[in-house]
């Protein structure tokens, strides 16, 4: 099973995660499309440096961000519609995003709709959580762990006026998270930083996962610290046979016979952008002999309050049940092949590094169909000839596979 860990030994903000999943091999081009998509004239870059003579990458967004510029949920989720994300990215990018607006509405008692999203809200801030989002689906990790939240102390100035370290939006985001004080003047985890590890990790561990180490990318933060280099260690391996393929996790179930079906849709999002892994609807007769539903999540037991909140908050259903079960995952990739319509990712999965299967990424061959008015069918199958066509090393299959 792929595995991605975050080791963050200067804590983690934004920029830092970018520029630790570039420098492990992810691209920046998917970025700077988006950013254009969404009428940012901007240069993204990944800019080598040196931190304590550790090799090391630093985001940056130029020009920065003008004061002044206020957006709401709606108006960051708008431009996410516009960025031409695929549907996995799309669904990482509002998480986080999802995540900051709450927990911003936690702190101001405000609904989530009316949050001002200020720093966040900016173009560098949008370029760092879309570039996560980008660089995650690109490295297709199947888990992903971090070491402990660290934070900081003192004071920063925001367009609030002076707020404490850790900022309350970083701390109501890191709620039922073991975290760790660390006696430096300085913001360890800033909130897109905090929102990132909500959205996207499945565990925290005390110490580094026992894994099968391919690569490790480091993101500089922007300033020194005493004692300690300012750096996020993103490692990418895989988790070896026996040690990590059975996972437990949760179940969640709920019957539903009383909810109007267009609500359904909804709810399945919601549970997605929370950390749900698999979210799925089967029909069933109830009692009375009315027809209903069940509805099923998969999720890992640090998400289970969470899913089960949005459950009942955004269904009918007046309670739900929850089981641990065991799962095996097969690790994902994904490789690009040329269709002659246009580019196509293939979602390829590979058990001990020998491929299984490989299908091709449904978005991208949906766009191609609706830019080369071409049926969906005729794309789906070219992208599969186009990766049968491949020699088999490249496939990652042995000879006479």
């Amino acid at each position: 099973m792929r595995l991605l860990h975050l080791d963050m030994i200067g804590g983690i903000a934004g920029d830092m995660t970018v520029a630790a999943l570039v420098h492990l091999g992810a691209s920046l081009d998917p970025l700077r499309s988006a950013m254009r998509a969404m009428g940012f004239d901007v240069e993204v870059e990944a800019l080598p440096t040196s931190v304590s003579a550790i090799e090391a990458v630093r985001f940056s967004v130029s020009p920065a961000s003008s004061p002044g510029v206020h957006r709401r949920l709606p108006d960051v989720l708008d431009l996410l519609d516009r960025a031409g994300l695929d549907a996995g990215a799309r669904r990482r990018a509002e998480s986080i995003f999802r995540k900051l607006a709450e927990a911003e509405a936690a702190v101001h008692a405000c609904p989530i709709e009316e949050v001002d999203f200020h720093e966040v809200g900016a173009v560098d801030s949008i370029a760092d959580a879309v570039g996560c989002a980008l660089a995650l689906e690109e490295l297709a990790p199947a888990r992903i762990t971090c070491s402990t939240p660290l934070l900081g102390s003192g004071v920063i100035d925001s367009r609030h006026g002076p707020l404490p370290v850790p900022s309350p939006a970083t701390l109501a985001l890191l709620e039922g998270w073991t975290v760790r004080g660390l006696a430096i003047q300085a913001e360890l985890t800033t909130p897109t930083g905090a929102a990132i590890l909500a959205s996207q990790v499945d565990e925290v561990v005390d110490s580094w996962p026992r894994m099968r180490l391919e690569r490790v990318g480091c993101g500089a933060g922007s300033r020194s610290l005493p004692g300690r280099p300012n750096v996020l260690r993103a490692a990418l391996g895989e988790m070896e046979a026996g040690a990590g393929r059975a996972v437990e996790e949760i179940q969640i179930e709920t019957n539903i016979d009383d909810m109007n079906p267009e609500l359904f849709e909804h709810l399945i999002a919601r549970l997605l952008e929370e950390g749900a892994h698999d979210v799925w609807l089967q029909p069933v007769w109830m009692k009375k002999s009315r027809p209903g539903t069940v509805l099923g999540a998969l999720c890992g037991r640090e998400r289970l309050d969470a899913l089960e909140r949005v459950l009942l908050a955004e269904s009918t259903s007046m309670g739900v049940r929850h089981f641990p079960v065991a799962r095996r995952k097969l690790e994902r990739r994904s490789l690009e092949v040329e269709t002659g319509q246009g580019p196509v990712r293939m979602k390829v999965a590979l058990d001990g590094g020998r491929v299984l299967t490989a299908s091709p990424e449904y978005e991208d061959c949906r766009r191609l169909a609706r830019q080369r008015n071409v049926p969906l069918k005729r794309i789906y199958a070219l992208a599969m000839t186009a990766w049968e066509s491949r020699p088999a090393s490249e496939r990652g299959l042995e000879d006479g596979e």
